[in-house]
């Protein structure tokens, strides 16, 4: 979507149809200024650029308060800039005065989830707990009320592998079509159990890396029992040392290694995050 198609300027008359009536669907950030008031040029860009990046996950609406009097009392706006967030028909957050942008994507972040990611996050809370088992309960009964929701169906299989409940992770994704989303997730975990299942030790597999740091299969060894033993981020540390050592080593394996665990960890995972713009210095 172009930039003119992320915003649209706001009346009396159009604003049933493009503000009531588009909230149900996607929300709406109700911008209220003045070209004349200097904190409203100052803020205009900023949440342009936002628009722009989301890309129509909202929709930024623009009233003129001086050709607009009806709307600015009828919804009390007090100050310049204020911005009126309204989804599903109703006002969700008011906000007066200028914002950081950090603290507007924190908000619209929230906003623009999809129902997915905020089961995702609910995920990750559960993990970061300690609850796994009710991560896996509260995924069940979720796939209870969409039975056919196969995205629900591959994040359990995730954790009933982490779970070391393969018997049952493996049942499931032979059901589920090659390409649903996110399946490489328990595919990859998976494999990593399986390359480490003939592998020594991780306390032997230390010891031999560290009497002999240049032996690039035992390092990768090394890895795999890390990622095994749910150690991610000692893992890429190793993975990052085998890629300083040989970049190219058996066609950039430490790379693609790498991005496999980038996967496993999942979009917005702080390592992840870390470690991909390592491996991207590095490269670059």
């Amino acid at each position: 979507m172009n930039a003119a198609a992320n915003f649209i300027e706001v009346n009396a008359e159009n604003f049933q149809s493009e503000v009531v009536e588009k909230s149900a669907q996607t929300p709406v950030l109700l911008e209220f200024y003045a070209d004349s008031a200097e904190p409203s040029q100052k803020f205009a860009p900023v949440l342009r650029q936002l628009a722009d990046e989301y890309q129509g996950k909202f929709l930024l609406a623009r009233v003129d308060v001086q050709a607009n009097q009806a709307l600015v009392q009828q919804l009390q706006v007090r100050t310049l800039p204020t911005v009126k967030v309204i989804f599903q028909g109703k006002m969700v957050q008011d906000i007066e005065g200028p914002q950081e942008p950090a603290a507007l994507r924190s908000m619209l972040d929230q906003l623009t989830m999809s129902p997915m990611e905020r089961v995702r996050e609910q995920i990750d809370l559960l993990l970061a707990n300690g609850q796994r088992q009710q991560a896996i309960q509260m995924l069940q009964q979720l796939i209870g009320d969409e039975p056919n929701n196969h995205i629900l169906h591959a994040e359990l299989c995730d954790l009933l592998i982490m779970e070391s409940r393969v018997d049952e992770a493996q049942q499931i994704l032979v059901t589920l079509p090659a390409d649903t989303p996110g399946i490489d997730k328990p595919k990859n975990r998976l494999q990593f159990i399986e390359l480490a299942s003939a592998l020594p030790p991780l306390a032997e597999l230390q010891s031999l890396v560290d009497g002999d740091g240049s032996n690039l299969e035992l390092r990768m060894n090394l890895a795999y029992r890390l990622i095994v033993d749910d150690q991610i981020e000692a893992a890429l540390e190793q993975l990052l040392e085998l890629l300083k050592l040989d970049r190219e080593w058996q066609e950039q394996k430490a790379r693609a290694t790498m991005i496999q665990v980038f996967d496993l960890l999942g979009k917005g995972n702080q390592i992840a995050t870390a470690y991909r713009r390592k491996m991207f210095t590095f490269l670059h």
